[in-house]
């Protein structure tokens, strides 16, 4: 029997339904052997990094001793340990390249790429401060470092003479340190902050990157500009060949735009590191020898009332070089003076610094000079004293007292400074930098290398180009006796950023007179300290900027608006009285637009002469305060 059985068609629907099944198991076999594969490289992974986790932990230690033994200034304890972290940082690495497969991981490549990218930076980091460590270690004891350097014997003064001879050996240093430091930067920008969370478990991630990016974008620019003042270093001291110098006392209670009225010169002669004091004398006896009628400029004939233009008032630009662009010729011009190879401009705070380091300071025929506060001016008392020498009345002094105390007191302080041992250089050295910073000392040299590098090292006084925001607040006591002394300023900065990104400012400057008035009637023959001052204020801005005049308010002049120096700048007059306050608020739009995404990034120069000015700036619902003792850049975001 035929029995034909007929298989009926398998509908689509089946068909599909089957498909999918396939599809379901297949992709279920698949999702299982994934999460087995990823469970295990997990694993792997976690077994793995558990050696590069130890071993960093270890090298991070390291390096944060190292770092306090460089701060400390123990080159032979920084040299040890750097060796140490640098053998502990290779180690590290080598471990953590047993992970190197994951760059083939999506996601996780970028991750393992950035820590190639950061040893790679380690490493060249550590060999740039250990190639420092080794240039600087035969000038260990000479330059107040523990360590023992390869010049022994004879005086401190001694030991920097032949350290001067020798310093060109650095110089090679400087390149090689350069070099890691590209290095560095290169491997850094590898690595994309943003790639990374805010916190992880409550640690900061990101900003500590940025923060890392930062830091090490400083020290590239520190390196870069110290290297050409390194180079010419041994030339500004007197090797091969002495040079001579201008040295300016710019009285600070006296406030003028270059720091101070310029009452007293010393001239030194330097040669290979030694320093002797030639001459010293006060401005007016250069005065007396000049002949010329120059027109001052206006603010002199304004509120001096003088028609001609003095040497002693010829420091009225903020800028030191152009200051002294002006002076140092007619000073050539002078009959019986030394030439010099360049101008050197000290105030009060250098010398009360100095002696708060080395001690009592003796000056033969002048007496003890001391940084204990005198009561007869509410000031150090070297301060106190050297103005009762200078600036009181003539008739109540010995003969040439007045005139002589810049060159002994120079003298007596490098002999004070070169005689105190290692301890005491330990604390000058990195005080003369601070002082240098602060624009207490400011240089200006007349050959063009010597020059370019102080102004790379941003010590000769210059008012800078700068891609942002700008101020500087510059003020001229004109007749003030020495009030400056005793005027404290706060400056405030309220920054609007509207929708539209115009930005208007406010600046608001709070000066307050804390002292009583003193006697500054002429016939009583006594120091006049504390008196009315006659304050000339400029408040340099971006180029550009419009000042909202109705917005504008305490001087007793209207304000004028100007150009230089590549700024817009305000100016105006006040008088302020002793124990009494003066606000002066400007109101003006910048010539830009904020930039959403962009950081607000602000400059503010600081006055050379003045210290611990408070400033305060308001943006974007934020406030951060600092004093202002150098010039100093902030950012925010925005």
């Amino acid at each position: 029997m035929n029995t034909d059985k007929t298989v009926a068609p398998i509908s689509t629907e089946v068909k599909k339904s089957r498909a999918s099944m396939k599809a379901v198991k297949i992709g279920a076999v698949i999702t299982a052997v994934l999460v087995v594969a990823i469970a295990a490289t997990g694993g792997l992974i976690y077994f793995l990094v558990q050696p590069v986790i130890a071993n960093g932990q270890k090298t991070m230690a390291l390096a944060k001793e190292s770092y306090q033994f460089l701060k400390t200034q123990d080159l032979p304890a920084a040299e040890a340990k750097l060796k140490e972290t640098k053998e502990s940082l290779l180690q590290t690495q080598q471990d953590y390249r047993k992970l190197s497969w994951l760059r083939y991981f999506p996601v996780i490549s970028t991750y393992q790429q950035d820590g190639e990218a950061a040893f790679n930076a380690g490493i060249a980091g550590i060999e740039a401060a250990e190639i420092a460590v080794a240039a600087v270690s035969p000038y260990a004891d000479v330059l107040g470092f523990k360590g023992q350097g390869s010049f022994e014997g004879g005086t401190a003064e001694d030991r920097i003479a032949k350290m001067v001879e020798t310093f060109d050996k650095v110089t090679p240093k400087m390149e090689e340190i350069s070099m890691k430091l590209v290095t560095v930067k290169t491997e850094m920008d590898k690595i994309n902050p943003n790639d990374y969370p805010e916190q992880v478990q409550g640690k900061q991630v990101r900003s500590k990157l940025l923060e890392v990016e930062s830091l090490i974008e400083e020290m590239t620019v520190a390196v870069t500009d110290a290297r050409p003042i390194i180079e010419v270093l041994p030339q500004i001291l007197g090797y091969p060949e002495g040079k001579k110098y201008l040295v300016l006392f710019q009285n600070d209670g006296e406030l003028r735009p270059t720091g101070g009225f310029m009452s007293a010169f010393a001239v030194l002669h330097v040669d290979k590191g030694r320093v002797k004091a030639e001459k010293s004398d006060d401005i007016y006896s250069l005065d007396n020898k000049f002949n010329k009628r120059i027109e001052p400029p206006e603010a002199i004939k304004k509120y001096l009332n003088e028609k001609v233009w003095h040497l002693r008032n010829m420091n009225m630009s903020p800028d030191f070089k152009v200051a002294m662009d002006t002076f140092e010729p007619y000073y050539n011009e002078l009959p019986g003076e030394y030439e010099v190879d360049g101008i050197v401009a000290i105030d009060t705070e250098v010398l009360k610094r100095i002696v708060e380091v080395t001690g009592p300071l003796e000056v033969t025929g002048y007496g003890t000079f001391t940084t204990e506060n005198d009561k007869r001016c509410n000031l150090a008392h070297i301060v106190c004293e050297l103005e009762h020498i200078i600036d009181k009345p003539l008739a109540t002094l010995v003969t040439n007292r007045k005139s002589s105390i810049l060159g002994p007191m120079m003298q007596a302080l490098l002999q004070k400074s070169m005689g105190g041992g290692k301890e005491q250089l330990a604390k000058l050295l990195p005080l003369g930098f601070e002082l240098l910073e602060e624009k207490h000392i400011q240089v200006y040299f007349k050959d063009e290398t010597a020059q370019k590098a102080a102004e790379a090292f941003n010590i000769a006084g210059r008012i800078v180009e700068f891609d942002g925001d700008y101020l500087a607040i510059n003020n001229t006591n004109l007749g003030g006796a020495k009030s400056n002394f005793y005027i404290e300023d706060t400056v405030e900065q309220d920054i609007d950023i509207q929708p539209d990104g115009t930005i208007v400012k406010k600046v608001t400057i709070s000066y307050t007179h804390t002292e009583p008035m003193d006697n500054c009637n002429l016939e009583a023959g006594q120091l006049c300290l504390s008196g009315i001052q006659r304050n000339y204020f400029r408040v340099y801005v971006p180029k550009g900027s419009v000042l909202n005049g109705n917005e504008s308010l305490g001087s007793q002049v209207e304000m004028q608006t100007g150009e230089e120096f590549g700024k817009t700048y305000f100016d105006g007059f006040f008088e302020l009285r002793p124990e009494s306050k003066v606000k002066v608020q400007l109101t003006y739009t910048l010539p830009f637009k904020a930039q959403p995404g962009q950081d607000y990034k602000l400059l503010v120069q600081k006055q050379a002469g003045t210290k611990n000015d408070t400033h305060i700036v308001r943006i974007s619902g934020k406030e951060e305060e600092f004093e202002l003792n150098k010039d100093t850049q902030k950012s925010w975001k925005i």
